[in-house]
């Protein structure tokens, strides 16, 4: 059976993309970050270009950009990092050059620079969603090759029950079993999140280019008690001659103690994702609750597994120990 033919016969899960990018309020500090990985052709190099700002607003209105760092790097078709550096420059990021960019290279990235670590700067962000982002962006290439290109049986074992919508029996594991294709999903057309009234509202973005992933981030921290978190992510893709397709997105509404920053309550919200079972892990965000900020990436990576949980919610939670940069930024 041809995949395109497979895939248009399977239930997807929400295509509610988001429109729009809500206004920056006042006395809040926004986090914005992008990866974008490019794919050269099959057997060739990707190039990935990192960028991120954190810009408080005061509460007259005034703006400060607080944290701001552009990384591009190289990435072999084994996953080797062959090349890395930064505006501004961090001469430490050397140091993870020829390692993989899978298992692993989080904890050599924490190593390498451990002050953006202990300051949660974007930098940190960034590197933290190295891993992750690089096996989205394999989804580019088993895109462009098509009805050429099919999961081996034995990567498909190896990832089954992983998450929700990898759950044995689900929709795309069950087509599989049924017709031996795996089945790549499709999304619906990506809308622009910039906000015209807005033009600070994101930090530069080129466009996207074609034989592209690119995974954005908006995190708002807004005063008060508790602070309030407002929190938005998306993988898109753009094919080598069509527009941008939506791939995963969330958004997740928090409440952090201001004092300790401890996580009072948190709920996750899906408007784009691939499958019908996706949406069965949106209550682990509830998981979370309870824990300092500053722990929420170890948990997540012990605690957050399994078919209740999702990869992609996931880095969305972890995502939520930038907190205590942004909090800092609220006091300053």
């Amino acid at each position: 059976m041809k995949r395109s033919i497979l895939v248009a016969s399977l239930p997807h899960g929400p295509w509610n993309p988001v429109t729009s990018t809500p206004a920056r309020r006042p006395g809040s500090v926004r986090r914005t970050t992008a990866i974008d990985q490019r794919r050269n052709g099959p057997g060739q190099p990707m190039d990935l270009t990192a960028t991120g700002r954190d810009l408080c607003t005061a509460v007259d209105g005034s703006t400060t950009v607080v944290d701001e760092i552009t990384v591009r790097a190289q990435i072999d078709p084994l996953g080797i990092l062959t090349a890395i550096d930064a505006d501004p420059p961090v001469p430490a990021l050397a140091d993870l050059i020829g390692a993989k960019t899978s298992r692993g290279f989080r904890a050599l990235a924490d190593a390498a620079v451990p002050e953006h670590v202990e300051e949660a700067t974007v930098l940190h962000q960034l590197l933290d969603d190295v891993p992750t982002a690089s096996l989205i962006s394999l989804y580019g290439t088993t895109r462009d090759l098509g009805d050429d290109w099919n999961m081996p049986a034995e990567s498909v074992e190896g990832m089954r029950d992983l998450c929700a919508g990898w759950i044995d029996g689900g929709t795309m594991l069950g087509a599989f079993d049924r017709t031996a294709v795996y089945p790549i999903p499709l999304g619906p057309p990506a809308p622009e999140l910039a906000a015209h009234d807005d033009p600070i509202g994101w930090h530069d973005l080129d466009p996207l280019a074609p034989r592209s992933i690119r995974r954005r981030r908006r995190l708002d921290l807004i005063d008060g008690d508790p602070l309030e978190l407002d929190v938005y992510f998306r993988d898109s893709y753009r094919g080598p001659e069509g527009g941008e397709d939506v791939l995963h997105e969330y958004t997740v509404t928090a409440a952090v103690d201001p004092g300790p920053l401890e996580v009072r309550s948190c709920e996750a919200t899906a408007h784009t994702l691939p499958w019908p079972e996706c949406p069965g892990a949106l209550a682990s965000a509830g998981r979370i609750v309870g824990e300092p900020v500053g722990s929420l990436r170890r948990k997540v990576h012990a605690e957050l597994t399994g078919t209740t949980t999702c990869t992609h919610l996931n880095d969305v939670l972890r995502s939520l120990a930038g907190v205590a940069a942004l909090a800092r930024s609220l006091g300053d």
